[in-house]
């Protein structure tokens, strides 16, 4: 038996399967390091939004508008191959500024740039989907409250280079 715990064989072997070991433990806490980390940036995304819609709040207070609704659900459909397909849209805050009720969209950092493709994409549908007088993002970094349109001629043929 001591024979056999000496071999070279034997060594490779438990050498080997030390190796695979560590390697299993290495990328079993590499995964466990980027799931804790994912689950902290949205953790920080979901604070950060939830202040922005805070602030925006306390903002249009401050100008005389009211909250009506938080987190406002609406459901809406499209057609794919002739079936509908049903899909929920979830805006921030359907809020009364005087005689009109309107729509405001709470983003903060990058996001709360119109130009940003998300951003620009969801406020589009915001504009389809939810029946109110006008849409309104609130850019909760700069503490500014931008109206919202889309004209039926906003589209510009650039042409390709």
């Amino acid at each position: 038996m001591i024979d056999l715990l000496r071999s070279e064989s034997w060594t490779s072997w438990a050498l080997l399967l030390s190796a695979a070991i560590l390697a299993g433990l290495i990328a079993w806490l590499a995964l466990a390091i980027r799931r804790a980390w994912k689950a902290w940036i949205l953790a920080r995304r979901m604070a950060t939004a939830a202040t922005g819609e805070e602030i925006a709040e306390r903002w249009l207070a401050a100008r005389g508008h009211r909250v009506l609704e938080r987190q406002l659900t609406r459901r809406a459909e499209i057609w794919v191959d002739g079936a509908a397909v049903p899909f929920d849209v979830r805006a921030d805050l359907l809020v009364q500024m005087g005689d009109a009720r309107v729509l405001v969209e709470v983003k903060t950092g990058e996001a709360a740039d119109p130009r940003s493709p998300l951003t620009r994409r969801q406020l589009r549908e915001y504009a389809e989907v939810f029946d109110v007088e006008r849409v309104y993002l609130f850019d909760a970094t700069n503490q500014r409250l931008l109206a919202i349109e889309f004209p039926q001629t906003s589209v510009v043929d650039l042409g390709r280079g």
